[in-house]
Order: C-alpha cells, then sequence, then structure tokens
C-alpha cells in the first residue's frame, strides 16, 4: 500500500520541492494551494500520486473540509503517514514603525494556521487509543525560531512559537506515538526572495532606520541567493519519514557557525554588539 502524506503550500519553494522528491519516491501525496489554477498546475507537474488540496491556512472551514476529503481517501484501519506543516510567510520591519496586524496576518499564517491544520489532522494519522500505526508531523520551522535577528520580529516570533507548539505537542502525542519533528532551514533559494523590499526604496525609507536597513536587506537578499537548494529539505523530510525515530530538531544551513551556531555560544550582550555594530545600529 502506497504511503499517503499531506503537505501545506506545494505551489513554490520548499513545499513544490518536498512534493515533488516524495512523490518521485512512490508517495501519494495531498498537497493544499490557495488558487485553482496552481491547483491545475501543480497537478501537471506531479502526476497522478498527486491531489491537490484547496484551501489557505486561515480558514478552518477549508481545512477541515479538506482533511475529511483526505480521510474518505483512506482504507479501514489506514493512516496518513505524515503531515508537512510547510505553509507561511515572512513579514518584517522595524517593530516602532509597523503596525501590530502586521503580527496578527503573521501569526494566523504561521502560527495559528499551523496549529489549525495539525488537529485537523491528528486523528488522520493514528492520534487515539487503539490506533495500530502513528505518522509523523513535520513541521517546517526556521533558523530564525531559535536566533533571532532584528527587522524580522514578526516572522521570529511566530517561529519561536512554532518550535514552542512542536514541543509541547510532541510531548502530548507520546500518549498515541505520534511523533512531532522540525525543520530549521537558514537561506533557501526560493521565491520569497523576489519578494523581498528593495534595499534602496521601501516603506522605511527616510526613517531613523533607513541605513541599518540598507545593509540589513541588502545582505538577507544576498544570502538567499546563496542559499542552499529547496531539494535539500524535502530530502531531509523523505528520510525523516523513513527513519523510526528522528532527531526531534534537524538545522539545515549554509555557513552553520554564523548563520546558527555563533549567536548561541556568544553571550546575548556580545551579539547584541556584534549584530548592531554590522548593521549600524549602535547608538552614537
Amino acid at each position: 500500500m502506497m504511503k499517503k502524506i499531506v503537505i501545506t503550500g506545494v505551489s513554490t519553494g520548499i513545499g513544490f520541492s518536498t512534493a515533488k522528491i516524495l512523490c518521485n519516491s512512490g508517495y501519494l501525496v495531498y498537497g493544499s494551494v490557495r488558487k485553482e489554477s496552481d491547483a491545475q498546475k501543480t497537478k501537471g507537474q506531479f502526476g497522478e500520486n498527486f491531489t491537490p488540496l484547496i484551501f489557505d491556512v486561515t480558514d478552518a472551514k477549508g481545512i477541515h473540509e479538506s482533511a475529511e476529503l483526505v480521510k474518505n481517501e483512506l482504507k479501514p484501519g489506514e493512516i496518513l503517514s505524515g503531515l508537512v506543516n510547510n505553509a507561511g510567510i515572512a513579514l518584517g520591519g522595524p517593530v516602532t514603525l509597523i503596525d501590530t496586524d502586521i503580527f496578527r496576518k503573521q501569526f494566523d499564517v504561521n502560527f495559528f494556521g499551523l496549529i489549525d491544520v495539525t488537529k485537523a489532522y491528528l486523528p488522520l494519522l493514528g492520534a487515539y487509543k487503539g490506533s495500530q500505526s502513528q505518522g509523523k508531523i513535520i513541521n517546517i520551522s526556521s533558523v530564525s525560531g531559535r536566533r533571532a535577528h532584528p527587522f524580522v520580529a514578526p516572522y521570529t516570533a511566530s517561529k519561536f512559537a512554532v518550535e514552542a507548539f512542536s514541543d509541547s505537542l510532541r510531548r502530548e502525542m507520546l500518549l498515541y506515538g505520534v511523533d512531532v519533528v522540525l525543520i530549521e532551514p537558514g537561506p533557501i533559494k526560493t521565491a520569497i526572495w523576489d519578494k523581498a523590499p528593495d534595499p534602496e526604496n521601501n516603506e522605511f525609507t527616510g526613517s531613523d532606520y533607513e541605513p541599518a536597513l540598507k545593509r540589513f536587506y541588502k545582505m538577507f537578499i544576498e544570502m538567499g541567493k546563496k542559499g542552499f537548494d529547496a531539494d535539500i529539505i524535502g530530502n531531509r523530510v523523505k528520510e525523516i519519514l523513513q527513519n523510526p525515530s528522528p532527531k526531534t530538531r534537524h538545522v539545515i544551513t549554509p555557513n552553520r557557525f554564523m548563520n546558527y551556531t555563533l549567536s548561541g555560544i556568544l553571550p546575548d550582550r556580545a551579539f547584541d554588539k556584534l549584530t548592531g555594530k554590522g548593521l549600524g545600529l549602535l547608538k552614537k
């Protein structure tokens, strides 16, 4: 029997690569997209092993309808082998200059949407007494869920929340045997970098933060262009699904020491100063 997987956000980037790799590896993949046009496109790209699910992760009704559709595809006693929570957006800006609604929008997609999807699909993953088998939940977090940087507070806060939620859920799921695993990517070559603000002309031009933001945006766009190919994440998802006891966290980033390790070993004040000096944020 072919194993069945649900992945959110498969039209581009990490979700696209993961769906492609799993379909080519013999999995039956149900992938969420928000538009009918993307449903048709992905169906053509991934072939007969793929079924599109049309819903937005902020639409609770759409999520539950998709779960009911997948449930009806499962044979008696069959469960989903995995749920990959990938759908997300990245919002940012200086905290003093952005509206609180930016934080709400960020959390609606990256955090509350992930929770709603997870809760809807948990029964299909074997999270009930008497289930003979269990699936895995793989949450796509970020190195920014462990290391916070300036100007991306909404995004970073949402990913920190995903990390905490995943740890709590994993321990609760010990009762049923459903595992919860985090993947924490650094810079990945995806379309998200095409949507990055113009360093020379953006909504914060003319503010006190303009010089620092120019450096920040240029640095992050350059890092994104030099990032890993999204297939590296898709292949790791496949490895996790096939491993009966995978690590709970998987940091995947180029230049791991600078992008992840350094901020974890330096005292907070030392890393603050290093960041402030690099971006020109130190008070004169």
